[in-house]
């Protein structure tokens, strides 16, 4: 059976799994789209971006909704361990993000180069302050 359950997730790994893909990922995108948005040269682009930003911000959101509600119930070891991975997570988009992308990725789609890039986790990990 294709898709079957392999049990209940711990209330720590949904906590985990939250952390990393909601807390993190979705933060991120949703300043990428936001930066594309405002920055690309091409209209299509820009609205597209603008859409999407809309949509990881509402992800991004819920996410920190799930951990608001989430970890207070986990205990003290997994809390720390929930914290850590999205220190890790930090670490990883950090390093994901430092290549310099193509010029014209830069200037029509509007991402950021490396520098803003960089920026951007800074800002990000300052917010979510790990």
């Amino acid at each position: 059976m294709r898709g079957a359950r392999k049990g209940v997730r711990s209330l720590e790994r949904i906590a985990l799994e939250n952390a990393v893909e909601g807390c993190v990922r979705e933060a991120a995108g949703a300043l990428v789209a936001t930066w594309q948005a405002s920055r690309a040269k091409d209209v299509a682009v820009r609205r597209s971006m603008a859409r999407i930003a809309a949509d990881e911000t509402r992800h991004a959101a819920l996410a920190w909704a799930v951990a608001d509600w989430i970890e207070p119930r986990l205990s003290p070891g997994a809390r720390e361990r929930v914290r850590r991975a999205r220190r890790g997570a930090l670490d990883r988009l950090e390093r994901e993000m430092a290549s310099e992308p193509a010029r014209d990725l830069v200037r029509v789609a509007g991402l950021p180069g490396a520098r803003e890039a960089r920026a951007l986790v800074d800002a990000l990990r300052l917010h979510l302050a790990v």
